[in-house]
């Protein structure tokens, strides 16, 4: 009893090369695209993040002027404490926040190689030597 069965009167048929490509250059802009978007709401945040830090440092800075130039006033000793816990909490999200623009950004220019990591090999032969797939070839 045959195992596998092959039908000599049927070609071996596989895509085009051509076909190939425009499938891979599908993908890199649906890719592209979301990276880039990705990035942009990323840096959205980034940026409403720093002009909300920016408002609180000259916000703390006036109150603890005040708090230096008049009377002690527990009131304005508690807002600077809070203001400056915020600003604490905002760089520590700013850095955040550029770490993974930092890494989308990566990504992108990762992306921007897509089509040329799959690029077809026309004559096996002459990578014979430089890739292996396993020990014994």
């Amino acid at each position: 009893m045959a195992l596998f069965k092959f039908m000599t009167d049927e070609a071996f048929r596989v895509r085009s090369p051509e076909r190939d490509r425009k499938t891979d250059s599908a993908r890199q802009a649906k890719l592209r695209s979301f990276l880039a978007e990705f990035r942009t709401d990323i840096a959205r945040e980034h940026d409403g993040l720093r002009a909300r830090h920016e408002r609180v440092t000259t916000q703390a800075a006036f109150s603890q002027q005040a708090l230096e130039n008049g009377p002690a006033d527990a009131t304005m000793s508690a807002s600077v404490d809070d203001l400056t816990a915020s600003m604490m909490r905002y760089a520590d999200r700013l850095k955040a926040l550029e770490e993974q623009i930092a890494f989308v950004t990566a990504m992108c220019e990762r992306a921007d190689r897509f089509p040329l990591e799959n690029v077809e090999v026309e004559d096996p032969a002459e990578f014979a030597g430089e890739r292996r797939i396993n020990s014994r070839s």
